[in-house]
């Protein structure tokens, strides 16, 4: 039972950002600006951080995969940026103590990055007219912004159900 806690919880991230996007007000306010939630990166890296690498790595891939068949119409996109991120994140905490500000600081970092990477892709296919400026302002800060309140109410919970599944498998 205790083994299927991890990808239990991931699809759980997977379903919630889709959720997220449903439940969302949709005033005319909220119209112009895009608030894209991150929610499955963000439990990427902690996986990444307070597992292993290669746990972080291996549910990149399939949740890559999984988020560029369902949401996207670019195969590959997530697929490759996802385990990537992991990757990095992995070498850049070897520098760094597994506290929980750094990890939340690396996610906010890794989703812009992650932002700015499928922008590019998205304007150098010819799939968004949107200057870096309005993408900037109307989507990167948005999205900064949801997501900094996601981890600001699930970050420590989130550490402290990771670090305890860890402790056991130990």
């Amino acid at each position: 039972m205790r083994k299927l806690f991890l990808p239990f919880l991931s699809v759980v991230f997977f379903v919630s950002e889709s959720l997220f996007v449903e439940l969302w007000p949709k005033h005319l306010w909220y119209e112009q600006y895009v608030f894209v939630p991150r929610f499955l990166l963000i439990f990427l890296l902690f996986v990444t951080v307070y597992v292993t690498r290669t746990h972080g790595m291996v549910y990149g891939v399939i949740f890559g995969l999984l988020y560029d068949v369902v949401y996207t119409e670019i195969l590959g996109v997530y697929m490759f940026a996802f385990p990537l991120i992991a990757y990095i994140a992995a070498k850049v905490m070897k520098w760094f103590h597994t506290h929980l500000a750094v990890t939340c600081f690396l996610s906010m970092v890794f989703i812009s990055v992650l932002e700015c990477y499928v922008y590019g892709i998205q304007l150098l296919i010819g799939k968004t007219t949107m200057s870096f400026e309005q993408f900037y302002s109307y989507r990167l800060l948005p999205t900064l912004l949801v997501n900094a309140l996601f981890l600001l109410v699930f970050s420590y919970p989130l550490k402290q159900r990771l670090v305890k599944m860890c402790e056991r498998e130990e």
